[in-house]
């Protein structure tokens, strides 16, 4: 009976530690797939008109040096109509208006709009951004749209790059995550790579997988494609929305693809640590839908999978099997590489990757969390609560 369980134990084990071994392969093939961002070509005679859009609510700590990072943007130089901005302030009940009604007084190309919350239907975000879009007025030729979150600050060459990248893979959407702050979070290292590595488990980078990758802090999508979807009203209710805008790109035709532009786009949307969690958390629990059962079993599974590669070595030396420390020893060793790739990445500190197992376990009980609060009734953000 003993060598039967031990049996059992064993294959349990050793199925834990591939499947984990395969998941840290794919996630350096998602990695290795995100393209570069390009050089900023030489002022084109006509640029393109683009809009940015910022939904801010309660954003008075960080939206003035978002606006200004928009506003210092080298693209369409000398020409005003190339660039414009409309900031929405949905509902806030800071300073946030204030401080943008403050730069629309300082540069014409600025536009501020307020808006009191959602209608029923819609979530705060998607309606705030719908607002802005609205606002710009009607679409112009080649014209496109780059949505940029409230807490995050791009550098004055992003704008022309990411055009630059676009047309360089020829792609109708392309997003880039922001990069840390200087006095980052612990979010950063901890968080950072097991989350990436669970979101790009259903979506993928070069848009090919069940779903196309894009992340909020920074979306540059045509306004061609954006009208073809249907505009964020046929996303009206979604609060998964980057993953959701990209996907229907995807299906209509479009081609999506993820950036390398960290070195370039700054965002404190993941500090403190409990931000950052909570943001993790937002993204998860919207993404299944708020259901119990998929983040309980996404939860535990994520916890299984990550510690068994620890627990195969442990149990291989104290059991004195070499074959099953050898399968650990190699399943830790990728996790530790897909952990590597991810934070470097990320740019969130590689040197952590030996504890890759611990860094995913951890990141489980963020679904593990998700799933509390669904069965509590506390889903919220942004002040608002969320219905399932």
């Amino acid at each position: 009976m003993a060598s039967w369980r031990t049996a059992v134990v064993t294959a349990l084990l050793g199925g834990a530690v591939a499947g984990a071994s395969y998941r840290s392969v794919r996630t350096v093939r998602q990695v290795r797939s995100l393209v570069p961002l390009q050089e900023a070509p030489p002022t084109s005679v006509i640029p393109a008109a683009v809009t940015v859009v910022v939904p801010a609510r309660n954003e008075a700590a960080v939206l003035d040096d978002c606006l200004h990072g928009i506003r210092s943007q080298t693209y369409g130089a000398g020409d005003p109509s190339a660039l414009r901005v409309v900031v929405v302030d949905d509902g806030s009940t800071d300073g946030t208006g204030d401080i943008a009604g403050a730069h629309a007084a300082a540069d014409d190309r600025v536009r501020a709009v307020r808006v009191d919350g959602p209608p029923p239907g819609w979530t705060g975000k998607v309606h705030a951004m719908h607002v802005g879009v609205e606002a710009a007025g009607p679409p112009g030729a080649g014209e496109w749209l780059l949505f940029v979150d409230a807490d995050t600050v791009l550098a004055p060459d992003l704008l022309s790059r990411l055009l630059a990248t676009a047309d360089e893979v020829d792609a109708d959407l392309v997003s880039t995550p922001g990069g840390p702050p200087a006095d980052r979070s612990a979010a950063w290292p901890l968080l950072m790579p097991p989350g990436l590595q669970m979101i790009g488990e259903n979506a993928a980078p070069d848009g090919n997988g069940s779903k196309a990758f894009a992340i909020g802090h920074c979306i540059l999508l045509r306004r061609s494609h954006y009208e073809k979807i249907g505009g964020w009203t046929s996303l009206a209710g979604l609060r998964n929305e980057d993953i959701a805008v990209a996907t229907a790109v995807r299906d209509h035709g479009g081609t999506t693809r993820m950036v390398d532009g960290l070195d370039h786009v700054t965002t404190t949307g993941m500090d403190p640590f409990s931000q950052g969690w909570a943001s993790f958390r937002k993204s998860f629990v919207a993404g299944t839908g708020q259901s119990v059962p998929v983040l309980l079993g996404g939860g535990l599974g994520q916890v299984a999978l990550s510690l068994a590669a620890p627990v195969a070595v442990a149990a291989g030396v104290r059991q004195r099997r070499p074959l099953l420390a050898a399968a650990g020893v190699l399943g830790w060793t990728a996790q530790g590489v897909a952990h590597a790739h991810t934070a470097r990445y990320m740019r969130a500190e590689p040197q952590l990757a030996p504890l890759a197992p611990f860094t995913g376990a951890l990141f489980g009980g963020v679904l593990l969390d998700g799933a509390v609060r669904v069965l509590r009734g506390t889903v919220s953000w942004k002040g608002r609560r969320s219905e399932s």
